[in-house]
């Protein structure tokens, strides 16, 4: 398990900055997505190697270091200019601080790298994880593959773009006792009015609605939307890492499995482990759990750990949602070309988002305008290993997910679709309508299956 938090070696030119968090960039511009990544993660620095990034360091540091004369450079940034082509790994002993990881992928540091470990053996179960996602990555130092670097050479790589700069907040320079009396002032002010433009703006939607069937239909369907969210690519990101640094050992405790469950804008997870070890302890147990767990032990040998992730997604209405013809063409195609690597992934047919039927002023149902749009859902079920996620992750733009689990499973020869390591996920897939009557009877029951071997075209 890799020791949390970023640290820094001053050297005679920089300081070099080690542990940062490096998010994946996918899509539009590269320094407006790492800034909201960011402000996201509530970081102080960041890093960013130029407009075509493919990916973001982040991190916080203490208020005292930010003052230092010296510049702050990233030294898993240094390392992915030292071999911009490729996938390596590096592995540095740091006398008296521990055992430093990184892994780069064509330029770019992959997520859940740039790590602090305690031995070399700890570091070691993370270096086989990467071999499985990443055959071909090259160690660093060993036979037939280039020198280790040193502190030296990270440091002559240092420049503008391994460069940590300040994430821009916003600092208040009234004092917060007068912060709450100008808020108060504004709310007294404003209330009145608001309410006053409500009350009007009520009346006159009402007025049109009842003589426009396709706004009040519009209306209506928006409504629908309201409490529904979308994970989408983002927040099954957050989700997957938390699976991923998740500790199956923990002194002398091995886990059995784990599952999180969506709750009101709230991931709850809990775990399972169960004491394997003689000298296992509860009291070792806890020293050794990450922060923000609440442990409950069931019994001598079980302890039930819990704890939440917080929520990231976008409303429904903002996101931009397929047709079920485009689904099928396009997002069952790329399911089918990564099947392999799952035990099963099935997809049901669609079912309306119920909506309530806006009415007349007479209290009759209006009827629903064909060039209306209409929100549909899909159940998703998917099934594998948890090393094959991140194949699953471009393609989850339009899902929220309800239930993820891992089950640790005694295999004793995994392959491609079998592993230690079982993800399993539920939710939705949402989709929408013009004329959602012309297509065939919805049956929630029923599913589309990629259980079979994919066709080969």
């Amino acid at each position: 398990m890799g020791v949390a938090g970023s640290f820094i070696i001053p050297l005679s030119s920089t300081n070099l900055v080690f542990g940062l968090e490096w998010l994946p960039l996918l899509g539009g511009r590269a320094d407006r997505t790492g800034l909201r990544l960011a402000r996201l993660h509530r970081a102080t620095h960041m890093v960013l190697a130029g407009d075509s990034a493919g990916s973001v360091g982040v991190v916080t540091l203490k208020s005292e270091r930010q003052h230092r004369k010296k510049p702050f450079h990233s030294a898993a940034q240094n390392v992915a200019q030292l071999f911009a082509t490729g996938t390596i790994a590096l592995l540095l002993d740091l006398e008296r601080v521990g055992f430093w990881l990184v892994a780069v992928h064509e330029g770019a540091v992959i997520a859940r790298t740039d790590r602090l470990y305690r031995s070399r053996n700890d570091a070691g179960k993370v270096l086989e994880e990467l071999h499985q996602a990443y055959p071909q990555i090259v160690l660093l130092g060993s036979p037939e593959a280039p020198d280790l670097p040193d502190l030296d050479a990270l440091e002559a790589a240092s420049s503008a773009h391994s460069q940590l700069f300040g994430v821009g907040r916003w600092n208040s320079l009234l004092p917060w006792p007068v912060q709450c009396f100008v808020l108060a002032l504004l709310l007294v002010l404003l209330i009145p009015r608001v309410w006053q433009f409500f009350q009007r703006d009520t009346v006159a939607a009402s007025s049109v609605q009842a003589a426009d069937p396709r706004l009040a239909w519009q209306n209506a369907i928006e409504r629908s939307a309201h409490n529904h969210f979308v994970h989408g690519i983002q927040g099954t990101r957050v989700l997957l890492d938390t699976l991923y640094e998740l500790p199956t050992r923990v002194s002398g405790w091995n886990l059995r499995q784990a599952e999180c469950l969506m709750k009101i804008r709230q991931w709850q997870c809990q775990a399972r482990y169960e004491r394997l070890g003689i000298e296992a302890s509860n009291s070792e147990f806890l020293a050794q759990v990450p922060a923000g767990w609440s442990v409950d032990f069931v019994s001598l040998d079980r302890a039930q750990p819990s704890w939440h992730i917080d929520f990231y997604g976008a409303p429904l209405s903002a996101v931009h949602l397929k047709t079920s013809a485009n689904n099928e063409r396009d997002l069952f195609s790329a399911l089918q070309a990564i099947r392999p690597a799952f035990g099963h992934i099935q997809i049901g047919k669609p079912t309306a988002l119920s909506v309530s039927v806006p009415v007349d002023a007479n209290g009759k149902p209006l009827l629903r305008p064909r060039e209306v749009l209409h929100y549909f859902t899909r159940r998703m079920q998917v099934n594998g290993p948890l090393r094959s996620g991140s194949l699953l992750l471009p393609h989850t733009a339009s899902v929220a997910w309800n239930k993820v689990a891992l089950t640790v499973q005694n295999i004793e020869t995994p392959g491609l679709k079998s592993s230690s390591l079982n993800l399993s996920l539920e939710g939705v897939l949402y989709e929408i309508e013009a004329h959602p009557e012309d297509s065939s009877p919805y049956n929630n029951e029923s599913f589309v299956a990629f259980d079979s071997e994919p066709a080969v075209f």
